[in-house]
């Protein structure tokens, strides 16, 4: 961070929606000195509901409607937090959210969740919501899987709004004319909000397209069928529709947490806000889109009004953290609607302006993508590298983003080098020391096994890093079968102001001690610090066991297991500068927040001997630290070794850890009969942070051991190669694919 303006405010955004991404890119591209702009959100990638419909039909791919939350962030120099909100505690300033982790501290807050139309009745929990748009997309894989693989499928669309005649109809686009959809609605006419002209397009185009309507039908109720693959919704007279999937494209509902946050909100539990887009409730609290109710400006729910809102949502943020007077915001009394019909063609509807044809079709995609772009091609991130003269050229390090978590160690060969260097002695009280995951020490009255293990922040939640950097300490013991009992802390804490600083420390903290106190471990002390960037390092002490597993006790024929997948460097390289999408940093960060504590027991129950953690040096790195301690040689399957997918898409677009080219040294040295460009012998050199455990597993067990691993939640643990039974040359790796 930039020193010389320490952030003085927190600016807490919760929600991804149309409003909130405009207002993180305006921070992104004009930042303001001493805010912080942090966002919470259920979705890592925001959908633009105008393009849902088309993406449905196959008309867009998946990329060209999403919004990449944590791109845009890392843009803006915005922390992303993926999380869900469970209430907003407005007097104490934090918003509470899931997964047991610590309430987050602002100053001012601005939410843009959006809405859902989930049905209330019974057996709603069968019928699949439209909205969140972002959840419908998650799901929208498995669901068109399942709608291709019925005969002649059912389906029906609850609702009658625009939003509900665009999906019955890219529904059937999709679909081709095999399947059955009905669409309902408790109204008496559909989209009853516009024109006489627009409605006829609009009955016509269901009518050609063979979609059944039924107005005045309400859903009470929604039943399983004894065939469970068949649904039936019952209106009010018992009138009954059988399908095989129901849909529920409705008016959005408000989030319960609102209400039970004590915001002032309306009869229906939207957020009431004034013309500023402030709330009621709070000034310090600002909302925009689905989730607001416009004091003295009714409108209806429509993405239009969220888009309109963003650039005066972004200002009015602005200007009341600086403390300037805010801008009022006047929504349009009529929105233009453009309702896609079919492929290539729309209906619009604005007042008196209903028409359609092929050319609002065209403007509306126009629009669509124009406005997507924005979000998709950001401007490049500035070049912090210094330019050097003359000679000095020749010395300058690669000055490129360094990363965060272990591919911010030092390289392996400066590290040897220094250790050759240093004049160490260790006296007979150390069983084992420099070389081994942990340090074995006889204390008089118990064998203690001690290791410490840090580095600076890789993800931008305190709290996630805080746990991360806890297992990752705990990992050296564990690879030792040694039982940790005691941490002490490390912390280094940008300086900004001190609320900051302790919200920033509290966090780190609170989601380490989760971890301990998970493992049995008892943080005893520590030390705080200013610096540059957010840093945590632990000293973590531990009983030994009589079965020591060690670096060094590898035996031949064995099989090397490997417990997690490999990969998190090149995706935590790619997530620091934004070519890496948010899926696959959720997927790093996943496999880094697991513990290895159960994998550790499972190898003491098949009497494991040689075990360690896979971290900075990468798989191959390690693999060769146990093949000469053992004086071993070993075989590896490439084809065996679990690889995440992102991370080989990551090192084909040239996104490495900034610790990968050293950590390439160890391939120069193996032997192999494929490329030597091929991504996943590359992966062999990928730093890992929290990485997993490698371990020698007697042949005749392996494969009970590796199911059992699995069994316990490692669902990637793998048989990745074996020890060879005869030395050629000690050290040596041959890898096979």
């Amino acid at each position: 961070m930039n020193t010389d303006q320490p952030y003085l405010r927190d600016l807490l955004l919760i929600g991804g929606g149309h409003a909130h991404v405009q207002v993180i890119r305006r921070f992104g591209m004009n930042p303001e000195p001493g805010v912080r702009v942090t966002l919470v959100s259920r979705e890592s990638a925001t959908p633009y509901t105008g393009m849902l419909p088309g993406f449905v039909a196959g008309e867009y791919e998946r990329s060209e409607i999403v919004i990449d939350l944590l791109k845009l962030a890392r843009f803006a120099d915005c922390r992303f937090i993926d999380a869900n909100v469970e209430r907003v505690d407005v007097s104490d300033q934090r918003a509470h959210l899931d997964g047991g982790r610590t309430p987050i501290r602002f100053d001012v807050l601005s939410i843009n969740t959006g809405g859902d139309c989930t049905i209330d009745v019974p057996g709603g929990e069968f019928v699949e919501p439209v909205k969140p748009i972002g959840r419908f997309l998650q799901n929208w894989s498995r669901t068109a899987t399942r709608l291709t693989s019925i005969p002649q499928p059912r389906i029906a669309i609850i609702g009658g709004g625009p939003g509900s005649v665009e999906l019955a109809l890219a529904l059937r686009h999709r679909l081709g004319d095999e399947c059955e959809i009905s669409l309902v609605t408790r109204s008496h006419e559909l989209i009853p909000e516009h024109g006489r002209i627009a409605r006829r397009h609009i009955r016509t185009a269901l009518r050609d397209l063979r979609v059944d309507v039924k107005c005045g039908f309400d859903v009470v109720a929604v039943e399983r069928k004894r065939d469970r693959d068949l649904f039936v919704l019952r209106n009010q007279v018992g009138i009954a529709i059988s399908c095989h999937l129901a849909f529920s494209a409705t008016g959005v509902g408000a989030p319960e947490w609102l209400r039970d946050s004590g915001f002032n909100v309306d009869t229906h539990g939207f957020l009431k806000v004034n013309r500023f887009l402030q709330t009621e409730t709070a000034p310090n609290v600002f909302g925009a889109g689905d989730v607001v109710s416009l004091n003295d400006q009714p409108r209806p729910k429509s993405g239009v009004y969220s888009v309109r809102e963003g650039p005066y949502l972004a200002e009015n943020l602005r200007r009341y953290l600086t403390g300037r007077s805010l801008k009022k915001f006047r929504a349009q009394r009529r929105a233009l609607a453009l309702i896609r019909t079919a492929p290539g063609h729309a209906t619009a509807s604005r007042g008196l302006l209903q028409a359609s044809g092929g050319w609002l079709w065209r403007y509306k995609d126009w629009i669509d993508r124009r406005f997507m772009r924005r979000f998709q091609e950001l401007p490049a991130m500035a070049d912090p590298k210094p330019t050097y003269r003359g000679k000095l050229q020749a010395d300058a390090p690669d000055l490129s983003m360094r990363c965060g978590g272990c591919g911010a160690k030092l390289g392996a060969d400066l590290l040897q080098r220094v250790l050759h260097r240093l004049d160490i002695h260790s006296p007979e009280s150390v069983f084992m020391g420099v070389g081994e995951d942990a340090a074995v020490v006889n204390m008089g009255s118990a064998t203690m096994a001690i290791s410490c293990d840090g580095f600076r922040a890789m993800v931008d939640d305190p709290w996630r890093f805080g746990r991360i950097a806890a297992h990752h300490a705990l990992n050296d013991l564990y690879a030792m079968n040694s039982e940790p009992s005691v941490a002490i802390a490390l912390v280094t804490v940008p300086f900004m102001s001190d609320r900051l600083m302790e919200e920033d420390l509290f966090h780190l903290m609170s989601g380490a001690l989760a971890i301990f106190n998970e493992s049995g471990v008892s943080l005893v002390g520590g030390h705080t610090a200013e610096g540059a960037e957010l840093s945590v390092g632990f000293t973590v002490v531990g009983s030994t066991s009589f079965n020591l597993m060690t670096k060094g006790n590898l035996l031949p024929t064995q099989s090397l297991v490997l417990t997690k997948p490999i990969g998190v460097g090149a995706i935590l390289a790619g997530g620091m500068d934004g070519r890496c999408d948010a899926h696959a940093v959720e997927k790093a960060i996943r496999v880094m927040d697991q513990s290895n504590a159960t994998a550790m027991q499972i190898f003491a129950d098949y009497d494991v001997t040689a075990c360690t953690d896979v971290t900075g040096f990468g798989l191959g790195g390690h693999l060769g630290e146990m093949l000469r301690a053992s004086e071993r040689s070993a075989t590896l399957d490439l084809n065996a070794i679990p690889i995440l997918t992102e991370a080989i898409d990551a090192l084909l677009d040239g996104i490495e850890s900034s610790l990968q080219k050293n950590n390439e040294q160890i391939i120069k040295d193996c032997i192999y009969d494929c490329s030597s460009l091929d991504p996943r012998l590359r992966m062999l050199a990928d730093p890992q942070t929290s990485g997993g455990l490698l371990a020698g597993v007697d042949a005749d067990y392996v494969n009970a051991c590796v199911s059992d691993l699995r069994r316990a939640g490692y669902t990637n643990a793998h048989v990745v190669g074996t020890v060879d039974a005869h030395v050629e040359r000690i050290g040596q790796i041959t890898i096979r694919s």
